[in-house]
């Protein structure tokens, strides 16, 4: 082959290669690096597509007229996501658009159901949705480790005296300006989702939301919870963070099922249960995903990357007064890790699963830390 052909051979080789892949589901149109992500990506997206609208829904969405765009980067920088949408000024979505980066075990166990429950709730209430509800809820459709992280959160913001008050957080169409408020949107919509979910179920908080967006969150509150106004939901929910202190959301959903099972012993369960299928393959262990970055108002998605520090002074408008005592700390007392846990943390096995579905136990991938990416993303 003379010099000149090969390298021909060699830029079409290379143009080739940076075009990527794509695989194509009922839904989904998936652009990633290589087929065997795309293809893998593609199957998990259909799948928390299917999974997310029975939790919130109680039944499955209708498929799209066309193929949500979704494109994803596998990289080793902290992972992010952001998912847009144009809604009809009658209701109604007319396009979307998802893009996620970042370690593929994160992508597939966070990012992806994040992003997928935006769209159920897109699908939903046909309009944008408050920020702390869009958000929150979104949140809890995540793993165990990123629900927890939150929890952890919002209880340090309450121990600083930095969170918002409900009503003013209810009534944020946007996001507040600065990542320090930013996460604390974040951690407090995902802390009064989490509390309204578990007090009741996903629909009923659907309703909460949905009396609320028309413009009465005192009317929102007693009609579905029994409170009378905003700040009697409030206090509950504080009273609750409070009796909770030192006890997981993952032990808070186990105490619930087994509650709810409970109470259903001996009755006739004559209805029609709906079961999923398993899903195309295990994620990886997770690791803490970190939120700072947003798209503007323009742009009625979510991105989330690494934040900046947040201040250790007071910085919301309508804070809530006072210093927490020592006694009085919000905060869920530190566990140290056992003698086997911490052979378990120093000699995990580091690796990122980028193949075909497995059947053995998945390895453990650490990411290594990133600066703050900054918002908002365009």
């Amino acid at each position: 082959m003379s010099p000149r052909r090969w390298l021909i051979v060699v830029l079409a080789g290379s143009i080739f290669a940076s075009m990527g892949a794509q695989y194509r589901t009922q839904n989904f149109e998936v652009h990633a690096q290589n087929q065997e992500v795309a293809q893998q990506v593609g199957q998990w997206a259909e799948y928390y597509r299917k999974a997310k609208a029975i939790e919130w829904l109680g039944q499955e969405m209708p498929n799209w007229p066309r193929p949500c765009p979704l494109y994803v980067t596998v990289n080793m920088e902290g992972p992010s996501g952001a998912t847009s949408f144009n809604f009809h000024p009658q209701g109604g979505v007319m396009d979307m658009k998802m893009e996620i980066q970042g370690p593929l075990d994160r992508l597939l166990a966070s990012v992806l159901p994040h992003e997928i429950t935006h769209t159920v709730f897109a699908h939903h209430f046909r309009r944008a949705v408050p920020r702390w509800a869009d958000e929150g809820g979104s949140v809890l459709s995540e793993d165990d480790i990123e629900r927890e992280r939150h929890n952890t959160l919002v209880r340090s913001i309450l121990n600083r005296t930095q969170q918002f008050r409900l009503r003013q957080l209810f009534s944020l169409k946007d996001y507040p300006g600065g990542n320090d408020k930013v996460m604390c949107l974040y951690a407090q919509g995902f802390s009064v989702s989490h509390y309204l979910v578990y007090i009741s179920d996903r629909q009923t908080f659907l309703k909460f939301v949905g009396i609320g967006m028309a413009g009465n969150w005192d009317q929102a509150a007693q009609t579905c919870y029994g409170m009378n106004s905003v700040e009697k939901l409030e206090e509950a929910w504080l009273k609750h963070l409070r009796d909770t202190k030192g006890i997981t959301i993952a032990q808070l959903a186990k105490n619930k099922e087994q509650g709810q099972l409970a109470s259903n012993a001996g009755k006739d369960n004559s209805g029609t249960l709906v079961r999923l299928t398993a899903p195309p393959v295990q994620p990886l262990q997770p690791v803490p995903v970190v939120r700072g970055a947003m798209p503007g108002s323009t742009q009625p998605g979510q991105t989330f990357g690494s934040p900046q520090q947040q201040a250790k002074t007071g910085y919301l408008p309508d804070a809530i007064p006072g210093k927490s005592q020592p006694g009085q700390s919000w905060q869920m007392p530190a566990q140290q890790p056992t003698g086997v846990q911490r052979f378990e943390q120093q000699y995990a096995p580091i690796g990122v699963q980028l193949g075909a579905p497995q059947n053995q136990q998945p390895t453990q991938y650490i990411p290594p830390a990133s600066s703050p990416v900054g918002f908002p993303r365009q």
